[in-house]
């Protein structure tokens, strides 16, 4: 059965009335949006590019929470029939969650969208700023131009003007099952406006958090989407940024790589470009006409950034509220990067975002080390989370006093702390401040050479115990305490 006669037999399968209260404005059933018109209302066509759509489809989705926080699930998805069907298997996974409704769906151009109203449970958008061709000529694009490439600059730049725009948004790859809602941790690591999930070398840029904090969280967004771009477009750059680069250039796109090297600019407050884009200029299997990396005094540079950027991590922890349902321990450390405005970026702990293999004490696993649509599959059939055709009707929230109490405690114990931390780094400032003053006060105060002082206290104590030893002057009739003479007969020699 191909995908195409799959999702027309679930668009025949009714949505439960039950369901009066999804997604959209006027809660409309998901298999009559598209005819209603009411989730495209400021939004023509749904293209996210018409002025205002993009906050207008995020309010209509978004979920308050109790902390005040807008919540949002940003996800892509291509066209082919593999790239649907895994799409839709984590949107039935969310479904589980009652996180479905909070998705914003973003498809690689109108068409798809076409076809996936008829059965999605909930909007689906496009944008007319999307490449519709391979933009340039590159070692990365020629080998490696996909989809894929398509959504890398348009993901991180609306992501980043929704967090501009008020949202805390998740962004995450369709290759993910949620067992958990993330955002019951997520509210309580309010030390870092950015969480991304870890990986080796740094980040994974498949799975990236981001609420409103600091303007150097938002610049290190703005700062992916700019790369991506920039290198896509622009291969021919790469000659000014890295000295020994040669054409044809790599000038790699790949925005995980980018987004490594980006966060250890935002860390070090120095941008650099080694890790993402030197690096690749240098011999590989696809560029082996270039020199030999491990050569370069970039590749040096490089590592003394990395050595630089780990030394200053600080170590935090968080509780993990769905612990106790399915494991003894209640809290999860994770590492945190700092950046400018008292930020920092936070990579999440496994039980937030987790790699392979699956357990269910992780939020969301990443599929990432399954490569490809057939291991993929292999390993969610495994994992008994293979469900494509599966409901996309939101599951009834459970509602767990005891746990909801827990959390509450947890969150209140969170922003305590985040309260004393404040207060503290409002000290630390006022003390320099203070300090600062009065080294400008002394410096207009002229002050003596160090052995200079040194003498002048020695006589200043000499004169002191003379005055204490010394026998008192004899005055006119031979008694102590009378006047001084004015002759001879002043002070005695001291013995």
């Amino acid at each position: 059965m191909s995908l195409l006669t799959a999702l027309v037999a679930l668009a025949a399968d009714p949505v439960p009335p039950s369901s009066s209260s999804g997604p959209g404005p006027g809660g409309a059933s998901a298999r009559h949006h598209h005819n209603q018109g009411q989730p495209f209302t400021g939004w023509p066509l749904g293209d996210l590019e018409a002025p205002g759509a993009l906050l207008a489809a995020a309010a209509s989705l978004a979920r308050r929470a109790a902390n005040g926080d807008k919540e949002l699930i940003f996800m892509a998805t291509g066209s082919d029939a593999n790239s649907l069907s895994v799409t839709n298997n984590s949107l039935v996974t969310l479904a589980t969650l009652g996180l479905r409704r909070h998705v914003m769906l973003l498809a690689d151009g109108w068409q798809t969208c076409e076809v996936l109203r008829a059965v999605l449970y909930g909007p689906c958008f496009w944008s007319s700023r999307m490449l519709r061709r391979q933009p340039a000529d590159s070692i990365t694009l020629r080998k490696f131009w996909d989809f894929r490439f398509r959504f890398y600059y348009i993901k991180k730049k609306y992501m980043a003007l929704l967090v501009e725009g008020g949202y805390a948004v998740l962004q995450a790859d369709t290759d993910t099952v949620w067992m958990h809602d993330p955002f019951r941790m997520l509210r309580l690591m309010r030390d870092a406006s950015l969480v991304i999930m870890r990986d080796v070398g740094i980040a994974n840029a498949g799975v990236v958090y981001a609420r409103p904090g600091s303007m150097s969280a938002l610049r290190l967004l703005d700062e992916v989407a700019w790369r991506v771009q920039l290198l896509q477009n622009h291969p021919e750059i790469v000659a000014r940024i890295v000295p020994f680069a040669r054409p044809p250039y790599y000038a790699n796109s790949d925005d995980q790589s980018l987004l490594n090297d980006a966060i250890v600019s935002a860390v070090l407050r120095n941008r650099t470009f080694l890790g993402s884009t030197a690096r690749y200029e240098g011999r590989n299997k696809y560029n082996p006409a270039g020199p030999d990396w491990a050569s370069q005094p970039e590749a040096q540079a490089h590592k003394e950034q990395l050595r630089a950027m780990w030394k200053l991590q600080k170590r935090s922890s968080v509780v993990c509220p769905w612990a106790g349902a399915v494991g003894p321990s209640s809290r999860a450390s994770y590492v945190r990067l700092p950046i400018r405005g008292g930020d920092a970026v936070a990579l999440a702990p496994r039980s937030l975002f987790a790699h392979l293999p699956y357990s269910a004490g992780n939020a969301i696993t990443h599929l990432t080390a399954a490569r490809g649509f057939a291991a993929k599959v292999a390993t969610l059939r495994k994992m008994a989370k293979w469900d494509p055709l599966g409901s996309q009707v939101d599951a009834p929230a459970k509602v767990d006093p005891g746990a909801a109490e827990a959390e509450q405690a947890a969150d209140a114990a969170a922003a305590g702390k985040w309260e004393k931390n404040a207060q503290e780094k409002r000290n630390a400032t006022r003390l320099r401040e203070r300090i600062i003053q009065r080294e400008k006060r002394n410096a207009h105060t002229p002050s003596r050479p160090v052995g200079e002082s040194k003498r002048l206290a020695h006589h200043a104590k000499q004169h002191k115990e003379s005055q204490l030893t010394e026998t008192p002057p004899v005055g006119a009739g031979g008694k102590a305490g009378g006047k001084k003479s004015r002759g001879g007969g002043g002070r005695r020699m001291l013995h």
